[in-house]
């Protein structure tokens, strides 16, 4: 499974930068997916895959704040506009997000499971504060 950014979804969106930011989210998705299918034995709990899907969750939650910073427009951008109007209050969930990712426990599929849900449990806040219904590249 590809983990490096990748992926890619279009949805119709036309903007790079908008672009851009769905690519994040589709690769965070991913990485989520892979684990979350660990966690719930779907998939065989693999040290080095969740290790490497962790990795990919740190890089990408940490690029959040620069993806979303300028409010770039497209018809299919999912992200509200109370996003911008709210930046501090964002950009700290972005951080808590972050945090989340960073005490993932991969090592063993207890720790997973035992961390893995403050991770998801960031992504839903933020996405139910500043991201409309629409396409299906949201990191649940």
């Amino acid at each position: 499974m590809a983990l490096s950014g990748s992926l890619s979804a279009n949805h119709g969106v036309t903007n790079p930068k908008v672009q851009a930011r769905v690519d994040l989210m589709t690769t965070q998705k991913a990485a989520l997916t892979l684990l979350s299918e660990m966690a719930s034995t779907r998939r065989p709990f693999d040290r080095s895959q969740a290790r490497a899907a962790r990795k990919s969750l740190e890089k990408t939650t940490s690029q959040i704040p620069k993806r979303f910073r300028r409010p770039h427009r497209d018809p299919h951008s999912l992200a509200k506009a109370a996003l911008w109007h709210n930046w501090d209050d964002f950009k700290a969930r972005a951080k808590r997000a972050n945090t989340a990712v960073k005490e993932l426990n991969t090592r063993s599929l207890t720790g997973l499971r035992r961390s893995l849900p403050a991770v998801i449990q960031s992504c839903h806040a933020c996405h139910d504060t500043y991201k409309n219904p629409g396409h299906e590249f949201t990191t649940h």
